[in-house]
Order: structure tokens, then sequence, then C-alpha cells
């Protein structure tokens, strides 16, 4: 008897193995597929749609639709124009990303809606040890709280005259390209840093949830090292200090007790630097040092902090309003806030002495 039942249990063990083998395979082809998925939709073949440029081009230098634009990217009666193209509009983007001090640091997350919604909880419940046959106390129940990222309009207006779209010699694309870029990133790397939320995005010094740590306002070793200790434990590992140029240059001369310099630059990449080992991420958003300033940040800004892209630019284009020049309006739509502020520290620097 035992021995049959021996024998159906390796019998079942077997199945189970042979099921969960089955399973392993589908999953690896499923991941397999959606990898394939996105290296298609990624790829710049599949982007750099011959038919696409010619009629983007088109619209750019003539303002002519055509019925490829109106079919494929019409941003709607209502909003005039047309949608920039899927090509150029990675293009801007990745732009943006590589010039952004906070697009570097934070979370990026991109929607097709007005708005995100995420769910927050403070984290207040109760965990232990106990006996396998002992009761369990209740636990509290944590508080969750709902929090929407609005994607607001950011507009850039670029202009040219006609000759100079005219030129077959400049290439249009890349000309509107950079131009946008230029705009966009000015706009936003101000909000994420000041924004106070009215049609922009909240940014990271309008939140007075995050700590203040009490520094004096000449920077120092300690004070520094006081403020790498505050950050939250699970935080540190993926922090960076958050600064502007003038802050650094008051800290890159500063040495430990055995007389090493505590700020490093990288030998191989000289825009990698860390102070005390932590990476340091400069934006010139970030306040000079002064009386009672908030003039470094330091935490895991990418627990901290979110960023939303409202998928697709729209443009339109504008030969009559400021004539002899042909404006550009591009609108695109981005929001951010703080979603964690117990992942960053602020450094709040006393009055000078």
């Amino acid at each position: 008897m035992e021995e049959n039942k021996i024998e159906e249990m390796s019998e079942d063990l077997k199945s189970f193995l042979a099921r969960e083998s089955n399973t392993g395979v589908k999953i690896n082809k499923i991941e397999g597929d959606i990898s394939k998925m996105q290296n298609y939709f990624l790829n710049d073949n599949i982007n750099n749609n011959p038919e696409e440029k010619a009629a983007f081009n088109s619209f750019i230098r003539e303002g002519v639709g055509s019925d490829f634009i109106n079919k494929s990217f019409s941003g709607g009666a209502q909003e005039g124009g047309v949608l920039i193209t899927p090509t150029l509009n990675n293009q801007i983007i990745s732009a943006i990303n590589a010039k952004s001090p906070m697009r570097q640091l934070a979370s990026i997350e991109s929607i097709s809606t007005r708005a995100l919604d995420i769910v927050i909880e403070d984290g207040a419940f109760i965990s232990g040890w106990v006996a396998e046959s002992a009761a369990r106390p209740d636990t509290n129940t944590p508080n969750l709280t709902k929090k929407t990222i609005n994607a607001h309009e950011l507009y850039a207006q670029p202009k040219a005259t006609q000759s100079i779209i005219d030129d077959s010699e400049i290439n249009i694309e890349n000309w509107l390209s950079e131009r946008l870029v230029d705009s966009f990133v000015k706009l936003e790397n101000e909000a994420f840093i000041n924004g106070d939320g009215n049609n922009k995005p909240f940014g990271l010094l309008a939140n007075a949830g995050i700590g203040r740590i009490d520094v004096e306002h000449e920077v120092s070793p300690a004070s520094l090292l006081n403020l790498i200790n505050g950050v939250g434990e699970g935080y540190l590992e993926n922090a960076s200090f958050l600064m502007n140029r003038s802050t650094l240059s008051s800290i890159q001369s500063l040495t430990d007790e055995a007389g090493r310099f505590i700020w490093q630059q990288s030998l191989s990449d000289p825009l990698k630097q860390t102070i005390f080992g932590v990476p340091v991420v400069i934006s010139s958003n970030m306040p000079d040092i002064a009386d009672n300033s908030l003039s470094i940040a330091i935490g895991d800004f990418r627990s901290a902090y979110k960023i939303v892209d409202r998928s697709g630019m729209n443009l339109m284009r504008d030969p009559y309003t400021d004539k002899p020049f042909v404006k550009f309006y591009a609108v695109k739509r981005v929001g951010g806030d703080v979603v964690n502020p117990s992942a960053v520290k602020f450094a709040r620097f006393a009055a000078a002495a």
C-alpha cells in the first residue's frame, strides 16, 4: 500500500515538474515575443518611414497637409496642426531626458490620459515575530491616499524665415528638434525644482513634507556627513546629491581628516563626480547658499519624484501673424510631483554669522 502511495506521489511530482517546465517554456516564449515587439517599435527602421518623413517635411516647409499626415498624425480639428511624427517625438524626448537633471534622477512614466493617479500608503502597519500557534495581535491599517499628477501644457514657438525653411541644405527636422528641446528643457528644469503646481508641475522645493537637516552657513565635511547619514534606510544605496555649481564650488576644496579631497571626479568621465562617494548631479535651478536656503538635496530621487509624459506632441505652422517669419507652435504635456518625501532630505543653511 505504501509503495503504491510512493509511486503515486512520484508520478504526481513528475507531472507537476513537467507542467512547471512547460510553463517556464511558455513564459520564456512570451517574454521573447514581448522583447521582439519592443525592438520592432523602437527600431529606427520602423520609425524612419520614408513616406512619413516626406509628408512631415512637406508640412514644415510648405504647410501642405497630405493624406498621409491627416490619416496618421492629425491632432484633431479642435487642436489644429498635426501630431509630431514618432521619429521626431522620440528624438525630442531622448534629448530632453539627456539634458534634464531631474529626468536623469526621477522616475518617468508615459501616459495617454490627462493625469496619472497613484495610491500612496504611509506604511503604518505592524509586523513581528510570533510563535506558530500563538495569537496574532491586530495590525494597524495603513492610510491610503490617492495622488493625481496632472499633465500640463508646455509650449514652445520657434520661428524662422521662409528662405531658411526652403533651404534644402538644412535638415529642417533637426533644426526644429533642437529649438524645441532647448525651450522645453529650460522650462521643465525650472518647474521640476521650483514649480508651484499652478498650470505646471509641483517642484521639489515646493514640497513641505521633505525633511530638513540644519547645517551651518559655511558648508563643512561634518555637515555633509550629517546630511548623508540623515538619509533614510533603504534610500542611501541609490542616493545622489543635487545642487547648483556655485554650491559645488564651495565643497570641491574641502578635505577629510586625512587630507583627502571629499569631492572626486571620474578619470574616465569628467562629468561624473562624487562627494564622499555619493554621486553629484548639478542643476542651475537649485538655489545658492543663503540664510535658510535649501541649497542641497540628497536622497533616492527615483523613489521620491515622478515625472509623467503624455504621449504625442502637437505642431501648428503659422506663416501669417509674424511676417516675414514662419512660427511653429509646438505643445507637449508633462507633469511632476513628489510621491515619497521620505526618500529625500534638504540641507537647510543657517544664517550667516
